[in-house]
């Protein structure tokens, strides 16, 4: 950093939504303070973002209207990207460098910082997927395929223009980065990885779990977390779940999610009366965050059934890391094998093979004392690897070689 004391100001779309990528951002820019000045910049948050920054010390500016989870908001997009522009202009006044995640702030960075003569670093999680994914788009119904086909005709370029031109550019992991240098030409991303807050997420004692175990009794327990989108293939988990049953009848599904869907949840709960389990699956909905480790620690597995290894959220996965710094094995796809060792702290399926998923799954479910061994396994993979503070050590390190 040098004499520049000059803050970061970091760019993001919104923190409407719990989502791993806006946990990601927080967990990141809460460590990074501590070395750097940092100011948050967002179209809007949600009381919960508003809080847990504030608590953190750490600004969060909100410009106020629409954001990208409003069809209205991309009705009038060449207008919301002006609002957005001369904000990012105000705050960006004294800003030593901009650092941008998720669309369409790179290219309202590169704009920005060109005018002010600041360097512009870009953490992309990934290709944006309603441009760039094949796989996702597709699982969409055909109305929302077809307005997600005229965004991206009338958007991707433009979406492309602003990777293009980011002075130094970030990513998940290789998984990651191997997308971005396919769509984007770039093949320079660092990846930074990511980390587990071990103290908060480490296994709990028997006792520190009573009221899960008396809600939810001793019975064999998997979790799942969604946010209910078709990146999740929630679907899946509901299918590989009854395959499971049938070895593990006296079995329970626990569906946590960041987000509600009304349809989708409704969607899902009639696909499980089909398929005979709908008593054993329970969907619990948000958990607040000092509950989530305690309910890993009380589960006896995750399955997680993204499908889409061009995407962040099923290759990098925060509840997988989570529930493995809990003690929890882990049955996932096989997108990545950064965090799940197959056979050692879990299963790494193809999670369209319902069938092979469940039996894995059941493998788990019916040898408690197995799925511990694979979750301790898990825990020490994740505690040597994935932590906040080596994050940031790569993002803080990025950003001082541009200033």
């Amino acid at each position: 950093m040098g004499n520049d004391t000059r803050p970061v100001l970091w760019l993001h779309s919104h923190f409407m939504l719990p989502t791993g990528g806006t946990k990601y951002i927080f967990e990141v820019t809460r460590r990074l303070a501590e070395r750097r000045p940092v100011e948050v910049l967002v179209e809007r948050a949600s009381p919960l973002w508003v809080e847990r920054y504030r608590d953190a010390g750490v600004p969060l500016h909100q410009i106020g209207g629409l954001t990208s989870t409003s069809m209205r908001y991309w009705g009038a997009f060449p207008a919301h990207l002006r609002r957005d522009e001369s904000a990012i202009r105000r705050h960006a006044q004294d800003a030593g460098v901009i650092v941008s995640s998720f669309f369409p702030m790179p290219v309202l960075a590169n704009r920005v910082a060109g005018r002010l003569g600041i360097p512009h670093v870009s953490l992309c999680y990934e290709p944006f997927p309603f441009f760039h994914d094949a796989e996702v788009i597709g699982l969409y119904p055909p109305v929302k395929r077809a307005l997600l086909a005229l965004l991206r005709g009338a958007y991707g370029r433009l979406d492309v223009q602003g990777i293009h031109g980011v002075d130094r550019l970030m990513t998940l992991n290789e998984s990651t980065a191997a997308q971005l240098a396919r769509v984007y030409g770039r093949d320079d991303a660092v990846c930074t990885y990511a980390g587990v807050d071990t103290a908060t997420f480490h296994p709990y004692e028997a006792a520190e779990v009573t009221d899960f175990r008396a809600r939810f009794g001793d019975r064999p327990i998997v979790i799942h977390s969604t946010d209910f989108s078709p990146i999740k293939r929630t679907d899946l988990a509901v299918e590989a779940f009854a395959v499971a049953t049938r070895t593990v009848p006296d079995a329970t599904m626990l569906v946590t999610s960041t987000h509600e869907n009304a349809d989708e949840l409704a969607a899902l709960q009639a696909r499980a009366a089909e398929l005979g389990v709908a008593d054993r699956i329970e969907f619990v909905g948000f958990l607040p965050f000092a509950d989530l480790p305690r309910l890993y620690s009380f589960a006896d597995a995750l399955l997680q059934t993204g499908t889409s290894a061009g995407s962040g959220a099923t290759t990098m996965s925060l509840p997988v890391k989570e529930a493995l710094a809990c003690g929890t094995a882990v049955v996932r796809s096989g997108a990545t094998d950064e965090d799940v060792e197959d056979g050692v702290s879990g299963f790494l399926v193809d999670p369209t093979d319902v069938e092979a998923t469940g039996s894995r799954l059941a493998s788990l479910l019916s040898d408690r004392a197995r799925a511990r061994a694979m979750g301790e396994a898990g825990r020490a993979t994740i505690t040597r690897r994935y932590t906040w503070e080596r994050v940031v050590d790569v993002i803080d390190s990025v950003i001082g070689e541009t200033r």
